[in-house]
């Protein structure tokens, strides 16, 4: 069993509202206009709503192309992202890349939207293992895991639809940044 410490007010765990604290630091040196929430709910995007006016938000689909709008919700595939180059100051997002399959490919693509001075902000399961472990890949459009598979929900798609492929190792997480 895992015992989560929580907000009373907003139910939020510590680690969803840890990046807050990080932002507000970056704020102090840094100018923020343009952001982005990997996601449409949270403690991270109701700061974000309440502190800045251009705030993008947005969900992850396999059956929809970054940039489409399904149901009032823009949709967002991190290795292919349809923000302009240079356009955002802030992306944040909690608990998102050890489901993207080529996670390399969407950091890079992260740091091609942002602006000079810009930040990535995010969080991420560590593992205390002596490296970052794929867990799952694609063979021939099919998910193969290496043990037990692991999925997520998705708002968009229903549960138990996004797989995990990575466990992120705290001994080199630095590194492959």
């Amino acid at each position: 069993t895992t015992f989560h410490t929580r907000c009373l007010g907003c139910r939020a765990n510590v680690p969803v509202l840890a990046p807050i604290k990080v932002i507000q630091k970056h704020m102090k040196k840094y100018k923020v206009k343009d952001c982005w929430e990997m996601s449409t709910y949270g403690a991270t995007l109701s700061f974000l709503e309440r502190t800045f006016k251009n705030v993008y938000k947005s969900e992850y689909s396999t059956k929809y192309k970054s940039g489409q709008i399904v149901n009032n919700v823009r949709i967002e595939d991190v290795q292919n992202l349809s923000f302009k180059s240079r356009s955002l100051d802030l992306i944040t997002c909690n608990g998102v890349f050890e489901h993207v399959y080529d996670s390399l490919k969407g950091f890079n693509e992260c740091f091609r939207v942002l602006k000079n001075n810009g930040a990535l902000i995010f969080t991420v399961p560590l593992f205390d293992i002596p490296k970052t472990k794929k867990i799952a890949k694609i063979v021939n459009g099919e998910i193969v895991f290496e043990g037990e598979p692991e999925f997520h929900h998705s708002r968009i798609e229903g549960p138990y639809t996004i797989p995990t492929f990575w466990h992120y190792s705290l001994q080199d997480i630095c590194d492959i940044l």
